[in-house]
């Protein structure tokens, strides 16, 4: 079951983002990240704990990192990417939040961090998760009303 809502999930949100940034011009977050974020939108600590990360990512590329080395583009990308990483695995041996049956997926969840930092530096925070979290609401919706017809 959980491969199929994955899928889904992860088309819908895709599909939403598509069609979000082509009609008002504003990224949210990354294509995969409201299908992502929709799996675990039922759990409130584990969303949060995504978009805190993400933006402690932000704030450590930009405000540390980035004063030590130069950073733009793709090398800024991975920097918020390979940040978001450690500080995901950081947080997940201090606070572990992955139920059992959320383990195969976890993996996906570890570039979400530095995608949403990623937009986060392009838009700014207020625009980047407003936008991600309504389309994430909506794919949730999607997803819930799917899990009904499959």
């Amino acid at each position: 079951m959980i491969g199929s809502e994955l899928y889904f999930s992860l088309f819908v949100g895709i599909v939403l983002s598509l069609i979000f940034a082509e009609k008002f011009g504003i990224s949210p977050a990354g294509l995969v990240v409201p299908g992502y974020l929709a799996l675990i939108f039922d759990q409130p600590i584990m969303l949060l704990s995504v978009l805190v990360i993400s933006c402690i990512t932000y704030f450590i590329v930009n405000h540390g990192i980035s004063r030590v080395v130069i950073l733009y583009g793709r090398r800024k990308f991975a920097a918020m990417i390979l940040t978001g990483m450690v500080m995901k695995f950081i947080f997940d041996l201090i606070y572990p939040l992955t139920p059992f049956e959320m383990v195969e997926m976890s993996g996906i969840g570890v570039v979400i961090p530095g995608i949403i930092a990623n937009t986060i530096q392009k838009q700014g925070a207020v625009i980047t998760l407003s936008t991600c979290m309504l389309l994430t609401c909506i794919t949730y919706v999607i997803l819930f009303f799917y899990s009904f017809i499959s």
